[in-house]
């Protein structure tokens, strides 16, 4: 802020000294109309939830009076929410608060320059924002690092439990001393869990091969008919008969796949039908109206061979963040 006053001060005398000489003033632009709308943000406690008639929501989040028109994306730690779910005031496991109430918020949105009204264009709202990670302490009932877990049962934060690959597994008894880590919120005295990643060879819910994408994000470089696009990717996959997989990177442009290459496969030491992939390429340089574009759209294959034929035994899809 110190750094904008003293640009303007700087400006303001650099003005007074060229009128004071004389000099022939700078023909200035004529002003550009103001935008009707500009990007708004808030972040904090939740203190009112209303579905209107139509459907649509209002929300009061740290003083801030904010529209949520139908149709608006709203994710919890685990799921997508429709309007009427993100407003039920049914409480969530231990709380003893309505629903969201008291919970937080994210919303992305815009600001109505002539109002000030703020709608929401995107929103991920939680009771909390609470962490465990260590060795479980005792298996029944489970605890980590002596606090007890509670898996959430609520359609509106479903739990799951996964291993260090991101793949959902099932485990009856967590051992004692198993590394992990829990997220939720704490209440009701207890940790109240959406999620428990355990480290190990435990079973998996899917045994199958499985692939999935961790991470997607992709740079325009123009001009593109002479330089490509920069894509960036990487995941873990599960081959259920321990080979060494084939992953083969598409972008997805309405039903067209367009293959890009194959991504790099590091297997684990330790656990061999698991491993890392990554992908790092540019996209070729291209004129084509499609092609020529950024990939907005990104998917990775486990590919195996049946004897005959390519299979693909798991497919991931990714909307790339465009910021590399």
């Amino acid at each position: 802020m110190k750094t904008l006053f003293l640009l303007l001060s700087l400006l303001a005398v650099l003005l007074t000294t060229q009128s004071s000489h004389g000099q022939v003033p700078v023909a200035i632009a004529p002003a550009q109309p103001a935008p009707a709308t500009i990007p708004g943000y808030t972040e904090g406690p939740i203190s009112s939830i209303t579905l209107q008639p139509d459907g649509s929501v209002i929300m009061t989040v740290i003083g801030v009076t904010v529209n949520v028109p139908v149709g608006t994306p709203v994710h919890s730690p685990t799921r997508s929410l429709t309007l009427r779910q993100l407003a039920l005031r049914t409480r969530l496991p231990g709380r003893t608060e309505p629903g969201f109430i008291g919970g937080t918020a994210l919303i992305n949105g815009v600001v109505e320059v002539a109002t000030g009204i703020f709608t929401a264009t995107e929103m991920d709202v939680e009771p909390a924002e609470n962490v465990l990670i260590g060795v479980v302490t005792e298996s029944s009932p489970l605890r980590i690092l002596n606090s007890e877990i509670a898996p959430i049962a609520d359609a509106r934060i479903p739990f799951s439990m996964v291993n260090q690959y991101g793949f959902n597994v099932t485990a009856p008894t967590i051992p004692v001393g198993t590394n992990i880590s829990a997220a939720g919120y704490y209440a009701g005295d207890k940790f109240q869990a959406f999620l428990l990643e355990l480290t190990g060879n435990f079973p998996l819910v899917n045994p199958n091969s499985q692939v999935n994408i961790m991470r997607a994000q992709s740079r325009e470089r123009t001009p593109n008919a002479t330089r490509g696009d920069e894509v960036d990717m990487r995941g873990f996959y599960h081959a259920r008969d321990g080979s060494f997989p084939t992953i083969r990177i598409y972008r997805v442009d309405g039903n067209v796949r367009t293959l890009l290459g194959n991504a790099t496969i590091i297997p684990d030491t330790t656990m061999p039908n698991f491993g890392v992939w990554n992908f790092k390429a540019e996209t070729p340089p291209t004129d084509h109206p499609v092609l020529g574009t950024l990939p907005v759209r990104l998917r990775a294959a486990l590919v195996t061979f049946d004897g005959s034929r390519d299979v693909e035994s798991a497919i991931a899809n990714a909307d790339p963040d465009q910021r590399l």
